[in-house]
């Protein structure tokens, strides 16, 4: 064999010595990717299978609603819980500003009566009438007063 074709043959050596752990590790990747691709295959037909089933029971109570005649309500129902809460957000964005303006007058109001009530003193309690001298109690006070 000549130089060159020794040079040839090392360097196909080291070229497919380098590519054979990359072909290892592609492989191992494609089967781990396979492997996923097939699970999630399954979740997806799963999902799909439960998503038509529910559009089947759709179809089957909105064909029933229409034939008994009940689709007609539920969508004036519809359109009556619609105005009511457009009237609602009418009557909120009244309520809002006119919250806004009454809310600090009647805070300063209960502040003020709050102070005025720490700031009078209470009354006090009216003394009581002593008991005659013939009474019982007034007896009692005055054993236990001599002794």
């Amino acid at each position: 064999m000549q130089g060159w074709q020794i040079a040839l043959v090392v360097l196909v050596a080291v070229f497919v010595g380098a590519l054979l752990p990359l072909v290892v590790q592609l492989y191992g990747t494609l089967h781990t990717m396979r492997t996923v691709v097939e699970k999630s295959a399954k979740d997806v037909e799963a999902a799909l299978l439960g998503i038509h089933r529910t559009a089947d029971r759709l179809d089957r109570l909105g064909a029933a609603l229409e034939k008994d005649g009940k689709m007609a309500e539920i969508v004036e129902g519809a359109a009556s819980a619609a105005q009511m809460v457009n009237q609602l957000r009418g009557v909120v964005n009244v309520a809002g500003p006119v919250a806004a303006a009454v809310v600090p007058a009647v805070m300063a109001a209960v502040k003020a009566w709050k102070g005025s009530m720490e700031a009078d003193p209470p009354h006090p309690a009216p003394e009581e009438h002593p008991a005659p001298e013939s009474s019982p109690r007034a007896k009692h006070e005055r054993k236990e007063a001599a002794g």
